[in-house]
């Protein structure tokens, strides 16, 4: 069970070590893994993500376009070489998960096995992405103009792409390059990096590919100028279930007689707008949670993480409770960033502070809690088994904490605890240590129930007539005057349960 290192590729060429850099700045280094092998010497992706239910296959390729004077066979020639055969490629891989998915492997040798377990088949969702590089100084001189960006229409299906004499024909154009099985994804030298920096989170990205999907083989869309414009409809509004989805470019539901075509400017427009620019000054604070949850990942990649209380847990226990928090959306980790802000300030003054947040009853698509704790090594006392007994004592605590939080809000599946102590400017001491917990009762029990009373007496926390319930909510689009630019967002108001002790406790909950 004990942990081993994880030494992955960083990419073989210039284009997949770029790629695998995205990645890791968007999923996270513990699930982002280029450069996989399905037998010896033979090649399984570019790059692998897997997280969840999810798992992500790239084939990357990057080809100079083709002199030639003539502007469809050098789009015939270099649509073979650059899509055509990368989507081979993931199809290929697609195949390999579906029959193999435990025959995965590090090295050309096949001598390391991946480390990570597929999600179970019956919850596994696989999207296959090509990016293909290389075509967008010619795709710029074609159109004389414009991003370089590769334009979408969804009428070209399969060969399509290639025959001149198909009439919604056109060079640097894609649509539906795989028609009779799962669909794949386009990507170029411009829509990687926009389609990356704008989703960058698991979720945020696998909602889009999955309502992109549903669009484009709809019948709805008749062209876009380019996928980034695409994305700025995506964006710019929600569902009735308040999800981001494609809609009218007035906001209306598509009807069955709507046909949509996207002009060249709307991503642009969308990055000017007022509400654009604040959401993302907005989301800087969410940067907080991507660099806690890299605090944790990181000694388990180096197989450094170590269980308290003479636990021996593997790779799949660490990776379990670190990949609920990557899971949280952008907008979400927004929330969670400000409130790790606020309990390591607030521990820079008490000795013990805490902080639960919770999905609301009717969050049907959130069921994990968070309970944050700061806890000061005592002052003035010598413990008897040194800063061990400090950590044991607080992931003692921590847990009461979960028990307790949980019992009380039992319409979440799990409860993910995080426990610090205050920072070296505080304490003196070089560094500091973090402590991280998964409470995920599969039925709570009388014995839990016994147990978590007696620990919450035990710690004095969670007291009757003491806590105290409101909500924080956080508009991924925060509300501005309307300005004229164009239609105002329609805005994702996020509402998470905060729950504290009143200040007759020495904490807050």
């Amino acid at each position: 069970m004990s942990l081993i290192p994880i030494r992955k590729s960083q990419g073989l060429t210039d284009s997949e070590r770029y790629l695998g850099s995205l990645a890791e700045q968007s999923f996270l280094n513990l699930w982002s893994y280029p450069n996989l092998y399905k037998q010896k010497g033979k090649e399984l992706c570019d790059l692998l993500v897997v997280c969840g239910e999810h798992v992500l296959v790239f084939s990357d390729k990057t080809i100079e376009w083709p002199e030639a004077n003539n502007p469809d066979l050098s789009w015939s020639r270099w649509y073979e070489r650059a899509i055509q055969k990368s989507a081979a490629q993931v199809t290929g891989a697609i195949r390999w998960l579906e029959k193999f998915p435990d025959e995965i492997y590090f090295d050309a040798a096949c001598t390391t096995k991946f480390p990570l377990p597929l999600p179970p088949k019956e919850k596994r969702k696989i999207t296959g992405i090509v990016v293909a590089l290389g075509a967008k100084q010619a795709c710029i001189d074609y159109f004389e103009g414009g991003s370089g960006s590769l334009r979408v229409m969804p009428a070209l299906k399969g060969s399509d792409h290639t025959n001149a004499e198909h009439p919604s024909y056109q060079p640097f154009t894609t649509g539906d390059i795989n028609p009779s099985g799962k669909f794949i994804h386009v990507f170029d030298d411009v829509t990687l990096d926009v389609l990356m920096r704008e989703l960058n989170t698991i979720t945020d990205l696998t909602e889009y590919f999955d309502k992109k999907e549903l669009f484009i083989r709809s019948g709805h869309l008749i062209s876009a100028h380019g996928e980034e414009d695409l994305l700025a409809l995506y964006l710019k509004y929600l569902n009735e279930e308040k999800e981001h989805d494609f809609l009218r470019p007035d906001g209306q539901k598509i009807g069955e007689n709507d046909f949509i075509t996207l002009d060249v400017g709307g991503y642009d427009n969308l990055r000017m707008h007022p509400s654009y620019i604040a959401k993302k000054q907005a989301d800087e604070v969410s940067l907080v949670w991507d660099r806690l949850i890299e605090t944790f990942t990181g000694p388990i990649m180096d197989a450094t993480a170590f269980s308290l209380h003479d636990h021996d847990y593997g790779l799949t226990e660490h990776e379990e409770v670190v990949r609920h928090m990557a899971l949280e959306r952008r907008v979400h980790r927004r929330m969670l960033g400000k409130s790790i802000l606020e309990a390591i300030e607030k521990g820079k003054n008490e000795p013990r502070f805490g902080r639960a947040i919770m999905p609301g009853r009717m969050d049907w698509d959130r069921k994990t809690g968070y309970v944050f704790m700061m806890l000061a090594y005592p002052e003035g006392i010598e413990l008897k088994g040194g800063y061990e007994q400090y950590r044991r004592v607080r992931s003692e605590m921590l847990r009461a904490y979960c028990m307790g939080h949980y019992r009380k809000n039992q319409h979440v599946e799990r409860v993910i605890g995080i426990a610090m102590e205050p920072p070296p400017e505080v304490t003196g001491r070089e560094g500091m240590s973090e402590d991280l917990l998964l409470f995920e009762p599969h039925e709570w029990t009388n014995d839990l129930e016994t147990e978590t009373v007696e620990l919450c007496e035990m710690y004095d926390i969670l007291k009757e007539g003491r806590v105290k319930e409101s909500y924080t909510q956080d508009n991924e689009y925060p509300d501005l005057p309307e300005d004229g630019v164009f239609i105002v967002f329609s805005g994702d108001d996020d509402r998470m349960l905060v729950i504290r002790e009143t200040k007759e406790s020495s904490d807050e909950s």
